[in-house]
């Protein structure tokens, strides 16, 4: 009879070189997407705070609020980061596949939703959306400034414009003289006590104009005679106002676009991790069967 021999099986020695390539790509994929989501999450999260208090624009004269996306900003770094640190301990070479494509589908979330953002803000701000409605409401919040209620809406408003960009006015502080003679009494800029009729004076500004404003600074009483520039700001605040925020918008929009595109990469990634994982675990069965029989023979 003759005797059995024991052959090597080199079918298990090229199976445990595969398995451990295939993890060391897998954990390397896995380390680029956990660092890349904090990254990009940190980005977001600090643009989100900057423009939320440095940069805030208090007020808005379209319908894009640059508070709005800088609240998603704030919220979707929050998620990514928190993703990130998640990933370091659900996302193992062997773990879980299920776990990569959850994550995937909370990233393609944020990618749809700051991609969307960018894209609206960029096509209004080419198609000149921005300055027509900034135009049109910076006018009609003008004609609703009413000086005596400093807590009105409207008020503080058009006072945070001045403020803000050191400006008077939509082109200039003379603007405040058109809406002076066409609304008399029932006019924006309050100063009654100077004339028994009560209207106010036609070169009346709002205070806020004023370079350093005090009460009834900006009032023809007080600048009769001067040089009007080194007591008023005398630029228009459309222009200024519109060159700030088309510039924030196209800033913001096409860094939204840019992480947008780069999510978009790292949700594939993770599907490929999640394929990966699935074939480390069939790779670490078959090594296991194999050694098994392998020792049975």
């Amino acid at each position: 009879m003759r005797k059995l021999s024991r052959q090597p099986d080199h079918k298990y020695d090229i199976d445990e070189t595969q398995i451990n390539k295939s993890i060391k790509i897998t954990s390397y994929l896995i380390t680029v997407n956990n660092v890349l989501l904090f990254g990009l999450g940190l980005i977001l999260f600090i643009l989100g705070i900057l423009y939320l208090t440095i940069y805030k624009y208090s007020y808005s004269f379209t319908i894009y609020s640059i508070d709005f996306l800088a609240g998603v900003f704030l919220s979707s770094g929050f998620v990514l980061c928190a993703l990130a640190i998640s990933g370091i301990f659900l996302l193992k070479p062997l773990g879980r596949p299920v776990y990569s494509l959850l994550i995937a589908m909370l990233v393609f979330i944020i990618f749809l939703l700051i991609f969307i953002l960018g894209v609206i803000g960029l096509s209004m701000n080419n198609n000149d959306e921005f300055m027509s409605q900034t135009r049109q409401n910076m006018m009609k919040t003008a004609k609703k400034f009413d000086e005596s209620n400093p807590r009105g809406h409207d008020t503080r408003k058009i006072n945070w414009l001045h403020r803000k960009f050191s400006c008077c006015g939509l082109n200039s502080y003379n603007d405040w003289k058109s809406l002076i003679a066409f609304q008399g009494i029932n006019g924006p800029v309050k100063y009654f006590d100077k004339y028994d009729n009560k209207y106010p004076y036609i070169d009346d500004v709002p205070d806020s104009c004023c370079i350093n404003p005090t009460k009834n600074c900006g009032k023809n009483i007080n600048v009769f005679g001067r040089d009007r520039s080194l007591i008023l700001n005398t630029k228009g605040c459309l222009i200024l106002y519109y060159n700030s925020f088309s510039r924030d918008v196209i800033f913001l929009c096409a860094l939204a676009i840019t992480i947008s595109v780069i999510l978009l990469i790292l949700v594939i990634q993770l599907f490929g991790i999640f394929t990966l994982t699935n074939r480390n675990a069939n790779l670490a069965v078959q090594n296991f069967e194999q050694s098994e029989r392998r020792n049975f023979l």
